[in-house]
């Protein structure tokens, strides 16, 4: 029985192994695959910026899209990932085709050729690499799935290991009984190591009266340690699992950190080659230099929103209107809200609401809630945040709008880091948000709007509950 016991463990412990292993290597590649198609996709957007410029010596650039192509894994790709890099690369032959034939600068057709190449890469070429990029970012998040139900699978195997070991102890034990005909006396026989593992506590088996007492001692600590070893190998697999899981996290990160980075360096370089490549004029303009300086204030955003996602909020609590916090953070979007048409709408209580709370992290939450809705909202529409406390003294602030709505799709990762479904972005801000405000002993969820629109309510604890979250955060 014990030996039937090892095996099986043994064999359940090999097999989440091989899943393990396959499933990083498919995150390994899909990784690379993502790196590569983001480079391949910045390349051929500097080649349509450059053609519509007039430059005419792109060559370079045709030899770094060839590159970038070569580098696209080909490994461990679905059957329409090699579909789309074949369409890819069968396209970008036909412009390079078309640029071939280009005629000389200074006749006639040039201008409209040139048009034609570069209207042939916009709508074929970079909208096939946009849809692997999505394609492939897709299947990252299947594998990050595949990681989930590994680990579901692995806790399930620890918990049957647990019980078929107390099954085959109970089996051995009633075994050993029928075929004793003299009462044991009294034995003792502790199963320390393997109960200590499984169940965290010592389960001592009892039997009394006269027997080989020998014989049974020995069975179950050979028992004992054939499972004590399956037992070990599988915590060793599990923390192999945690270990993959975060190398794809990190990853994961890296990726969104060289895609928010690379965008804004990407037009200070195109601004630099442009500059270079002027004979007349300054140079730079001061339109240029205020593209270059916005661009960096860009970067410098973004590392930020990675440095306050990746430490805790440190809050610093002093008494607040909540209702002035409201009334702060309209005056920060005013402008903003007019050129778009957005009407602002908050009506304050009839009494102040007043917390200890950290006025700059709230209101911080709030000018993020605020700016979702102003980008969803470009033709105008409304804004609105009602603040009220209800009977057991808690704090409510709920922010709606009559824009698009959730998507579906998004509804129940919008709290996940790295989940946006805007162009640009970190889908960061929401994630950073509920950590601020469960900071404050509080939540921030998404609720249905009866107009259709998006709507976030942010719930803070009544004064006596903001103490004792307080107290318990500083022990």
């Amino acid at each position: 029985m014990s030996a039937l016991l090892a095996v099986l463990c043994i064999v359940m412990a090999t097999s989440l192994y091989q899943q393990q292993a396959e499933i990083l290597e498919l995150q390994q590649q899909t990784v690379l695959a993502l790196h590569a198609a983001d480079a391949l996709g910045e390349s051929l957007i500097d080649l349509s910026v450059l053609l519509k410029d007039r430059v005419a010596d792109v060559s370079i650039l045709h030899q770094r899209i060839d590159s970038n192509l070569q580098e696209l894994p080909r490994d461990n790709l679905s059957e329409s990932q090699r579909d789309l890099l074949r369409r890819l690369e069968d396209s970008f032959r036909d412009y390079k085709s078309r640029f071939d034939q280009l005629p000389p600068p200074e006749s006639a057709g040039y201008d409209s050729s040139v048009a034609n190449a570069v209207q042939f890469l916009t709508e074929t070429t970079i909208p096939a690499c946009r849809e692997f990029q999505d394609l492939t970012d897709d299947r990252l998040d299947a594998a990050g799935a595949s990681h989930a139900l590994v680990l579901r699978e692995l806790a399930w195997g620890v918990a049957a290991v647990g019980v078929v070991s107390s099954l085959a102890g109970l089996m051995l034990g009633y075994a050993v009984a029928l075929g004793v005909r003299r009462t044991f006396r009294r034995l003792q026989v502790q199963l320390r190591d393997t109960a200590g593992k499984l169940l965290d506590t010592q389960s001592e088996i009892v039997l009394t009266g006269d027997g080989p007492e020998q014989d049974l001692d020995t069975q179950l600590n050979l028992l004992t340690r054939e499972i004590g070893t399956v037992v070990e190998q599988l915590r060793q697999r599990e923390l192999e699992v945690l270990r993959s899981e975060q190398l794809a996290a990190v990853g994961q990160m890296a990726a969104g950190v060289a895609h928010e980075i690379r965008n804004p360096l990407t037009s200070i370089k195109l601004l630099v080659q442009g500059a270079r490549q002027t004979t007349i004029g300054p140079g730079l303009t001061p339109e240029d230099l205020a593209i270059v300086e916005q661009e960096v204030q860009r970067m410098e955003n973004s590392l930020q929103i990675f440095l306050d996602f990746a430490r805790p909020p440190r809050l610093e609590r002093r008494q607040a209107d909540l209702g002035a916090l409201v009334t702060q953070t309209f005056e920060l979007l005013r402008g903003r809200a007019a050129k778009q048409r957005v009407e602002l709408q908050f009506a304050p209580p009839p009494s102040p609401i007043c917390r200890e709370v950290d006025p700059g992290q709230l209101r911080q939450v709030l000018l993020n809630l605020a700016l979702n809705s102003l980008e969803v909202l470009p033709s105008g529409g409304w804004l609105k945040i009602d603040l009220r406390s209800d009977q057991e003294g808690r704090a409510e602030l709920k922010v709606s709008d009559n824009g698009p709505g959730i998507n579906p799709e998004m509804a129940g990762k919008l709290f996940q880091p790295f989940q946006s479904n805007k162009e640009t972005g970190l889908g960061l801000g929401l994630v950073i948000s509920r950590r601020i405000v469960e900071e404050h002993g509080g939540s921030l969820e998404n609720i249905p709007s009866p107009t259709g629109g998006a709507c976030f309510r942010m719930r803070l604890p009544a004064p006596r509950e903001i103490h004792e979250h307080a107290v318990d955060s500083a022990g």
